[in-house]
């Protein structure tokens, strides 16, 4: 009796699990990876045209935080304390505008920041895709815990009213 053909549920489009596994091994797929650093350069050069948005620095924040994340695993180039230095700054620029209500970004913060999105966009085609991923889930934990503290700031300001 012969066995009858068994076709498999699987998309012949999804990888396997296995597959899976072993993608999380290797480099962002190029695509992917050069989507991200033209996005990064793109804000980059919008800031060094004038173009202060609060949009832009939260962009090159998570770009800076996720480069740092990078750099701490032993997958960086830059010097961890050149990282943290755009990082404060960043937060400094952030600050002053909650202040004055004016975004103002120096040219040194610049030359800061296209060190980071040089350091970014190498990063992102040798790292192994399962260390960006890490990398993302951080930012997204640090966004969160930001959002937190928001809504805990803007309740106690409605209690104090």
């Amino acid at each position: 009796m012969d066995m009858p053909y068994k076709k498999s549920n699987r998309s012949s489009r999804q990888p396997s699990t296995g597959a899976h596994a072993k993608s999380l091994f290797l480099p962002m797929p190029r695509k992917e990876a050069s989507d991200l650093a033209l996005r990064a350069r793109i804000a980059l050069e919008r800031l060094r045209n004038g173009e202060a948005e609060r949009s832009l620095i939260n962009l090159v924040s998570q770009i800076v935080i996720i480069a740092s994340f990078i750099t701490r695993t032993g997958h960086g180039r830059l010097d961890i304390a050149d990282i943290e230095l755009v990082e404060r700054r960043l937060g400094e620029v952030l600050l002053e505008a909650d202040r004055t209500g004016t975004l103002n970004v120096s040219e040194s913060l610049i030359a800061g920041l296209t060190a980071v999105v040089n350091e970014y966009d190498r990063q992102l085609s040798v790292t192994r895709m399962e260390i960006v991923l890490r990398a993302s889930d951080h930012l997204g934990k640090l966004v969160d815990m930001a959002a937190r503290d928001t809504r805990a700031n803007d309740s106690h300001l409605q209690d104090a009213r």
